[in-house]
């Protein structure tokens, strides 16, 4: 059984000349204490008994406050008991604290977020993070009422077993992956971290779960794919376009959501050469890339209808070019899962690194904030590691 003592602090007086009131709860040999938040005056209380002496009506308050407090400790330690959970001095006084916490639902603080983040939109929040966020509240969303038949569930209630329970839930019922899963559960993490600021809930349950994010090989094309790619003919002419749309991201390094909005204005001259000087919506770094002569035909074959609409390529949406590029690897006998990233992956990979471009150089051009964010697109070639070890080779003739 749990032992709740009452006590003050005689040496750390407030400025009113008394003394706060604490609580210590012992379960076992752990406890824990915290302040009531009441205070009397030193000479009015009585350590043996634990309450305030005297009969003004504050006296009484303090006390009759004190009993409140003392019955709840008891309650709340038989609440625990009952639900089969470790009893604890720590779970205890947590559990009081909670019971004087305003009860918003997890949903209603993720609706408030969002809205926030919508709010932010151009500003300092991308279009893509205020989706991935009203993705990640739906999902929890439809977790609720399929675990718990709820529409919404107090944040204070929200445990590390409840998000085991949702990240095993992704990955079965969604049939996400691991890295997915990860993004979803840091999504929601985000909000509960929102609460803990708030002093909703004293700290978030997501800390006590370990997520990793697995390294993945996204895919890149080697140089022969590539110009199986470039030189293969196409009867149908939106199979056409989106071919050359990621190849121009090939030559280029572009993400696809910096091609669609690619215009004449981010199209520099300087020294005979056309450079492309663009901020990455992404990260607003700026990029800063010289357009070699197959991306620099690509642009000139849509000449007019750069001229008529604005936008230098004929990009589709990013979920139908994905569809696309899909049907053309199958046609031109590509083996791989081509998506608007592999793109990217391949500029840093097969069209800069693998021809002795320097990593720095790579990273400006994809309009990174450093090095280290490269390296997650670099691959090291059997072509490059041929043609390193042949200087060694020759070193020992």
């Amino acid at each position: 059984m749990e032992t709740i003592l009452f006590f003050i602090k005689r040496k750390k007086l407030l400025k009113d000349g008394t003394a706060s009131i604490f609580v210590r709860v012992t379960f076992g040999r752990l406890s824990a204490e915290v302040a009531t938040g009441k205070s009397v005056l030193p000479s009015q209380w009585v350590a043996t008994k634990g309450r305030a002496k005297g009969n003004t009506l504050k006296t009484k308050q303090v006390n009759a406050f004190l009993d409140q407090m003392e019955y709840t400790l008891h309650d709340l330690t038989l609440q625990i008991q009952r639900e089969g959970k470790q009893v604890s001095a720590k779970e205890i006084l947590s559990r009081y604290k909670n019971l004087n916490v305003p009860k918003i639902g997890i949903l209603t603080l993720y609706a408030e977020h969002n809205q926030e983040q919508k709010e932010l939109i151009g500003i300092s929040v991308a279009q893509g993070t205020y989706k991935r966020h009203e993705t990640s509240m739906k999902l929890f969303q439809e977790f609720l009422m399929y675990k718990y038949k709820a529409r919404d569930i107090p944040v204070n209630e929200i445990d590390v077993e409840m998000l085991k329970k949702y990240q095993h839930y992704l990955m079965t019922v969604r049939h996400n992956n691991n890295n997915t899963t990860v993004k979803y559960l840091r999504n929601l993490g985000k909000v509960l971290n929102l609460a803990v600021s708030r002093k909703l809930i004293t700290n978030s349950p997501l800390e006590e779960l370990k997520l990793k994010i697995e390294a993945v090989d996204k895919g890149f094309l080697n140089k022969n794919e590539l110009s199986k790619l470039a030189t293969k003919e196409f009867e149908v002419t939106r199979l056409e376009q989106v071919r050359d749309v990621f190849l121009f991201c090939c030559y280029t390094g572009l993400a696809y959501v910096d091609v669609h909005s690619l215009t004449a204005n981010d199209i520099i001259e300087e020294e005979d050469r056309l450079w492309i000087r663009k901020a990455r919506h992404k990260t607003n770094v700026m990029c800063h890339i010289p357009i070699i002569k197959p991306a620099r035909e690509i642009l000139d074959k849509y000449a007019l209808l750069a001229q008529a609409t604005g936008k230098l390529l004929p990009v589709l949406s990013n979920q139908k070019m994905n569809a696309y590029l899909k049907e053309i690897a199958a046609i031109v006998g590509i083996n791989k899962d081509l998506t608007t990233h592999l793109a990217r992956h391949t500029f840093a990979t097969t069209v800069t690194l693998a021809n002795h471009v320097s990593i720095e150089n790579v990273s400006k051009m994809l309009g990174h904030s450093s090095i280290r964010m490269t390296q997650h697109y670099a691959r090291i070639l059997d072509a490059s590691i041929e043609n390193e070890m042949l200087n060694v080779e020759k070193s020992y003739e």
